[in-house]
Protein backbone atom coordinates (compact mmCIF):
# COMPACT_ATOMS: atom_id res chain seq x y z
CA UNK A 1 0.00 0.00 0.00
CA UNK A 2 2.74 2.24 0.17
CA UNK A 3 4.12 1.99 -3.03
CA UNK A 4 0.23 3.37 -4.32
CA UNK A 5 0.29 5.89 -1.67
CA UNK A 6 3.79 7.67 -3.18
CA UNK A 7 2.66 7.07 -6.40
CA UNK A 8 1.99 10.68 -7.83
CA UNK A 9 0.89 10.11 -11.68
CA UNK A 10 -1.70 6.72 -11.19
CA UNK A 11 -3.33 8.14 -13.90
CA UNK A 12 -0.56 7.57 -16.38
CA UNK A 13 -0.46 4.16 -15.05
CA UNK A 14 -3.51 3.55 -15.84
CA UNK A 15 -3.71 5.13 -19.36
CA UNK A 16 -0.98 2.79 -19.40
CA UNK A 17 -2.77 -0.40 -18.66
CA UNK A 18 -5.23 0.26 -21.24
CA UNK A 19 -2.24 0.60 -23.55
CA UNK A 20 -1.23 -2.94 -23.06
CA UNK A 21 -4.38 -4.35 -22.74
CA UNK A 22 -5.11 -3.12 -26.39
CA UNK A 23 -1.90 -4.11 -27.69
CA UNK A 24 -2.53 -7.85 -25.81
CA UNK A 25 -5.42 -8.21 -28.06
CA UNK A 26 -4.51 -7.15 -31.16
CA UNK A 27 -1.45 -9.71 -31.05
CA UNK A 28 -3.59 -12.38 -29.71
CA UNK A 29 -6.07 -11.59 -32.51
CA UNK A 30 -2.79 -11.70 -35.26
CA UNK A 31 -1.14 -15.15 -33.83
CA UNK A 32 -4.31 -16.28 -34.56
CA UNK A 33 -3.31 -16.63 -38.29
CA UNK A 34 -7.19 -16.23 -39.51
CA UNK A 35 -8.49 -14.10 -41.87
CA UNK A 36 -11.21 -13.33 -39.88
CA UNK A 37 -9.54 -12.73 -36.34
CA UNK A 38 -6.87 -10.61 -38.41
CA UNK A 39 -9.87 -8.51 -39.49
CA UNK A 40 -12.03 -8.49 -36.17
CA UNK A 41 -8.50 -7.32 -34.68
CA UNK A 42 -7.70 -4.12 -36.93
CA UNK A 43 -11.41 -3.47 -36.42
CA UNK A 44 -11.21 -3.65 -32.49
CA UNK A 45 -7.74 -1.69 -32.43
CA UNK A 46 -9.23 1.41 -34.39
CA UNK A 47 -12.46 1.44 -32.38
CA UNK A 48 -9.55 1.14 -28.57
CA UNK A 49 -7.83 3.71 -30.16
CA UNK A 50 -10.83 6.40 -30.72
CA UNK A 51 -12.02 5.69 -27.19
CA UNK A 52 -8.16 5.86 -25.84
CA UNK A 53 -7.76 9.36 -27.38
CA UNK A 54 -11.26 10.61 -25.84
CA UNK A 55 -10.02 9.26 -22.11
CA UNK A 56 -7.03 10.81 -22.10
CA UNK A 57 -8.56 13.81 -22.98
CA UNK A 58 -11.28 13.36 -20.05
CA UNK A 59 -8.50 11.99 -17.45
CA UNK A 60 -6.45 15.34 -18.32
CA UNK A 61 -9.77 17.59 -17.71
CA UNK A 62 -9.87 15.87 -14.45
CA UNK A 63 -6.28 16.26 -13.70
CA UNK A 64 -6.57 19.76 -14.40
CA UNK A 65 -9.49 20.30 -12.05
CA UNK A 66 -7.75 18.40 -9.19
CA UNK A 67 -4.47 19.97 -9.88
CA UNK A 68 -3.07 16.46 -8.90
CA UNK A 69 -2.74 12.92 -10.73
CA UNK A 70 -2.82 11.04 -7.68
CA UNK A 71 -6.23 8.96 -6.84
CA UNK A 72 -6.13 9.88 -3.44
CA UNK A 73 -5.94 13.48 -4.09
CA UNK A 74 -9.10 12.85 -6.71
CA UNK A 75 -10.65 11.95 -3.45
CA UNK A 76 -9.66 14.83 -1.13
CA UNK A 77 -10.30 17.41 -3.45
CA UNK A 78 -13.95 15.55 -3.94
CA UNK A 79 -15.12 16.22 0.23
CA UNK A 80 -17.08 18.90 -0.27
CA UNK A 81 -18.77 18.33 -3.81
CA UNK A 82 -18.49 15.30 -6.13
CA UNK A 83 -17.54 15.97 -9.55
CA UNK A 84 -20.48 13.60 -10.82
CA UNK A 85 -22.58 16.78 -9.81
CA UNK A 86 -20.51 19.90 -11.35
CA UNK A 87 -18.58 17.55 -14.13
CA UNK A 88 -22.52 15.56 -14.92
CA UNK A 89 -22.23 15.87 -19.16
CA UNK A 90 -18.21 14.83 -18.81
CA UNK A 91 -19.72 11.80 -16.54
CA UNK A 92 -22.44 10.46 -18.76
CA UNK A 93 -19.78 11.01 -21.57
CA UNK A 94 -17.60 8.58 -19.23
CA UNK A 95 -19.81 6.31 -18.98
CA UNK A 96 -20.36 5.49 -22.23
CA UNK A 97 -17.22 5.30 -23.23
CA UNK A 98 -16.79 3.27 -20.30
CA UNK A 99 -19.83 0.93 -21.91
CA UNK A 100 -18.08 1.18 -25.44
CA UNK A 101 -15.25 -0.11 -24.25
CA UNK A 102 -16.18 -2.84 -22.26
CA UNK A 103 -17.20 -4.50 -25.57
CA UNK A 104 -21.16 -5.79 -24.52
CA UNK A 105 -24.30 -5.27 -25.92
CA UNK A 106 -25.47 -3.42 -27.50
CA UNK A 107 -21.87 -1.57 -27.83
CA UNK A 108 -19.97 -4.94 -28.94
CA UNK A 109 -18.33 -3.31 -32.42
CA UNK A 110 -15.17 -5.32 -31.75
CA UNK A 111 -17.27 -8.74 -32.02
CA UNK A 112 -19.68 -7.93 -34.34
CA UNK A 113 -18.58 -10.93 -36.41
CA UNK A 114 -19.88 -13.02 -34.34
CA UNK A 115 -22.25 -14.07 -36.42
CA UNK A 116 -19.80 -15.95 -38.51
CA UNK A 117 -16.37 -16.48 -36.50
CA UNK A 118 -15.80 -15.40 -32.70
CA UNK A 119 -13.94 -12.33 -33.52
CA UNK A 120 -10.52 -12.09 -32.70
CA UNK A 121 -10.45 -15.16 -30.61
CA UNK A 122 -11.12 -17.65 -33.10
CA UNK A 123 -8.73 -19.81 -32.90
CA UNK A 124 -8.54 -20.04 -28.65
CA UNK A 125 -10.60 -22.27 -26.26
CA UNK A 126 -10.06 -23.47 -22.98
CA UNK A 127 -7.42 -21.98 -20.92
CA UNK A 128 -6.78 -19.35 -22.89
CA UNK A 129 -10.17 -18.31 -23.90
CA UNK A 130 -10.97 -17.86 -19.95
CA UNK A 131 -7.91 -16.28 -19.90
CA UNK A 132 -9.66 -13.66 -22.76
CA UNK A 133 -12.77 -13.16 -20.38
CA UNK A 134 -11.71 -12.88 -17.30
CA UNK A 135 -9.34 -10.12 -18.95
CA UNK A 136 -12.48 -8.14 -20.29
CA UNK A 137 -14.23 -9.08 -17.16
CA UNK A 138 -11.16 -7.54 -14.94
CA UNK A 139 -11.23 -4.62 -17.30
CA UNK A 140 -14.82 -3.82 -16.25
CA UNK A 141 -13.64 -3.93 -12.62
CA UNK A 142 -11.35 -1.49 -12.97
CA UNK A 143 -13.41 1.16 -14.87
CA UNK A 144 -16.04 0.66 -12.40
CA UNK A 145 -13.58 1.80 -9.30
CA UNK A 146 -12.25 4.60 -11.55
CA UNK A 147 -15.78 5.93 -12.45
CA UNK A 148 -16.37 6.31 -8.72
CA UNK A 149 -13.13 7.26 -8.14
CA UNK A 150 -12.80 10.35 -10.63
CA UNK A 151 -16.71 10.98 -10.01
CA UNK A 152 -18.05 9.77 -6.61
CA UNK A 153 -15.41 10.92 -4.35
CA UNK A 154 -13.88 7.16 -3.91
Amino acid sequence: MFLVDSVDSMILYHLILILLSNIFFSILGLLSQSRYAIISTVRGLVHMISLDIFITVLYSLLVFSSQSANFHDFILSQSSYWYIIIYAPLASCFLVVLFLESKRAPFDHAETESEVVAGYSTEYNGPMLLFIFLCEYLHLVISAIHFIIFFMGG
